[in-house]
């Protein structure tokens, strides 16, 4: 099969146009690769039957990226968006971003509402509202697609990201096979009305319950995502609360509990489990800040997300599309 792509001079990309597949699946066919199915590999050999010199040139198409997150977030998904692009050269990519704890919610609906208007599709990151699932939902009514990444939400055309109820379910089967106590307290951090964070707290609060039901998750956190900030809430919290056994962040501003629990002089004590491996949670890991982060594979992620509104606009609807999650340890080989 890999004889045939070469002498047509079709691109994975091609074959997963043609197909309706994603590149994903047709580098796994190519490749031989165990797990595909009979009817999936036919499905590339006639897209590749199909293609050949024949092969239409692709639409030129407008996907707007509008993201409401931390500032750490914000950066992991530009960067990825950055390393992808080339892969897509028929689409033109805007990116609008809105620090969450800045965000005016009337603002961020109008400028979702003016992508929506002059793009083919749009890719969102951001918290539930009234507002914006009234947008999302209108733009579903005018077949303008709105693929969720990370964080679902009501009406979207697709949800591409990881298994978040699981996320918090493995972060209290390690935070409680870790915590050595017979009866101990632990808290979690979270920041906004993100569907992925209320998911991450559900699996966590089940896991606590039924399989650690010595440790008492005394307090839910708000923080603002960003490291001051949050350093300030977690500063004054463990000064009133200086025997929590672990803290679990579903949020971002990592580094500025890890400093407070350095001041604290509960590193290495109190267990630490966060999200999203960037260069300053990756130090925290390597210097023992941190124990586990959970992470996406963003650029798989962000790939998926364009591949859905492509699908979309094809007329084949997208599936619920879940990722793995990303686990590092001090240990990881980074």
């Amino acid at each position: 099969m890999t004889d045939q792509l070469v002498r047509k001079k079709l691109t994975i990309q091609d074959i997963a146009r043609i197909s309706g597949l994603s590149t994903a699946t047709v580098d796994r066919v190519l490749n031989n690769r165990p797990g595909v199915k009979e009817s999936t590999r036919a499905r590339v050999a006639k897209a590749i039957k199909q293609g050949g010199p024949e092969v239409q040139p692709q639409l030129s198409r407008k996907i707007a990226f509008v993201i409401d997150a931390g500032s750490s977030f914000i950066e992991i998904i530009s960067h990825s968006l950055e390393r992808i692009k080339a892969d897509f050269p028929h689409i033109t990519f805007t990116f609008d971003s809105v620090l969450n704890c800045e965000r005016d919610q009337q603002a961020f609906c109008t400028m979702l509402k003016t992508r929506i208007a002059d793009s083919d599709g749009v890719v969102i990151v951001s918290r539930e509202d009234m507002l914006i699932n009234s947008e999302v939902r209108e733009a579903a009514g005018k077949n303008v697609p709105v693929v969720c990444l990370t964080s679902d939400m009501p009406h979207s055309a697709a949800y591409i990201g990881v298994d978040e109820v699981s996320v918090g379910a493995n972060a209290a089967l390690f935070m409680g096979r870790m915590i050595k106590q017979k009866s101990a307290k632990v808290v979690f951090v979270a920041s906004s009305t993100y569907r992925a964070q209320e998911e991450r707290e559900m699996g966590f609060r089940r896991v606590m319950r039924g399989e650690f039901p010595n440790l008492s998750v005394i307090e839910k956190i708000n923080s603002n995502d960003e490291s001051d900030g949050t350093y300030k809430i977690i500063r004054e919290f463990l000064a009133q609360n200086p025997d929590v056994a672990g803290i679990y962040n579903l949020a971002g501003g990592n580094r500025g509990i890890a400093r407070a629990l350095q001041e604290a002089g509960l590193t290495g004590k109190t267990i630490f489990i966060g999200h999203e491996l960037t260069e300053h949670t990756q130090k925290l890991l390597e210097q023992g800040g941190m124990d586990i982060v959970f992470a996406h594979d963003m650029d798989r992620e962000v790939t998926g997300s364009i591949e859905a509104i492509e699908k979309f606009l094809r007329g084949v609807k997208s599936e619920r599309s879940y990722y793995p999650s990303l686990i590092y340890t001090r240990y990881s080989r980074f």
